[in-house]
C-alpha cells in the first residue's frame, strides 16, 4: 500500500519537527487529512481500514475528549491536533492504540530527558531545569504511529 508508506515519511517528518522544535506544524498535520481524504476518495476506506465516518467521529473524539488537557497546560495543542488526524486516518481504534501505546513511549522518554537528573534529585536546580523543557509528546507519537504502519504495510 503506497499509502502506508507516504505515512510512514509523514510522520517521520513530524517526529524532527517535534524533536528538533517541539512544534507540530499545522500545514504538516493538513498533509496528513488530506493524505487521507484522497485515500478515502480513491478507496472508499481510510488508510487504516475504518469507514470514513468512523474517522470523522474519531477525530472529533480526539478533539472534545483532549482539548481540556491542552487548556490545562500538560499537552501541547499541536498533539491534540496531531491525535485528531491520527483519528480521522485510522479511526477509533488506531486511535486508541496510538494514544495509549504513544502515552507508555512518551512516558519512557520523558524519563530518559530526567535520567540525568535523578542522581542530583536533592539539587532541584538542574531538576527544575529539565522539567521546564517540553517533552516530544509528538515524536512518540509519530514513532507509535510509524510502528503500527509499518506492521501494517509488511503484512499485507
Amino acid at each position: 500500500m503506497p499509502t502506508l508508506a507516504v505515512l510512514i515519511a509523514w510522520a517521520a517528518v513530524l517526529a524532527y519537527h517535534d524533536w528538533r522544535w517541539r512544534r507540530l506544524p499545522n500545514w504538516l498535520l493538513a498533509f496528513g487529512a488530506l493524505i487521507g481524504a484522497i485515500h478515502w476518495a480513491a478507496h472508499g476506506v481510510m488508510p487504516y481500514g475504518a469507514p470514513p465516518l468512523d474517522g470523522l467521529l474519531a477525530a472529533l473524539l480526539a478533539l472534545v475528549v483532549l482539548w481540556p488537557a491542552y487548556r490545562l497546560g500538560w499537552m501541547g495543542a499541536g498533539d491534540v491536533k496531531f491525535l485528531a488526524t491520527i483519528g480521522w486516518l485510522g479511526g477509533h481504534q488506531v486511535l486508541l492504540t496510538v494514544f495509549l501505546a504513544g502515552a507508555l513511549v512518551g512516558g519512557l522518554l520523558a524519563l530518559a530527558i530526567l535520567a540525568p537528573s535523578l542522581a542530583n534529585l536533592f539539587a532541584g536546580a538542574e531538576l527544575s531545569a529539565r522539567l521546564r523543557r517540553r517533552v516530544p509528546y509528538g515524536a512518540a507519537l509519530a514513532t507509535v504511529l510509524i510502528a503500527l504502519s509499518a506492521m501494517r504495510l509488511y503484512s499485507s
